[in-house]
């Protein structure tokens, strides 16, 4: 198992950089199976550049789950990871606030926040 840098990711997501975006698409498809690590701070920077670059929710939903199918990633949160991709498809929270409602709900823990939306949301589940 290696770790994996955003950029890499990015340049494979977006295939916006001729002399790179080529490279990280062979190193991702000769990976093998469930090989390179995504941790939460690599989905935290993705998730932050694809919405910086005007990408919407529903784009950065699509991208996150993109990457759980491909045979060569595997997340460290799996679960979150996905949990944190629905709440920002069907719901107005920033990624903080998704990452903790969703860590939240699997670890079946009590959430302190002064975040009127993400309380809300916390106590109807």
């Amino acid at each position: 198992m290696k770790l994996i840098d955003t950029n890499i990711i990015m340049r494979w997501l977006l295939g916006d950089d001729d002399n790179l975006s080529p490279k990280a698409e062979k190193l991702i498809e000769e990976a093998e199976s469930v090989s390179l690590l995504v941790t939460d701070v690599i989905v935290a920077e993705i998730v932050y550049i694809l919405r910086s670059t005007g990408r919407d929710r529903n784009q950065t939903n699509e991208a996150l789950q993109l990457i759980s199918r491909t045979e060569a990633f595997r997340y460290e949160n799996e679960s979150v990871v996905l949990k944190v991709a629905g709440l920002l498809k069907g719901t107005k929270l920033d990624f903080a606030d998704c990452y903790l409602l969703a860590r939240a709900r699997k670890e079946k823990l009590g959430l302190e926040t002064f975040d009127k939306p993400l309380e809300k949301q916390f106590l109807s589940t």
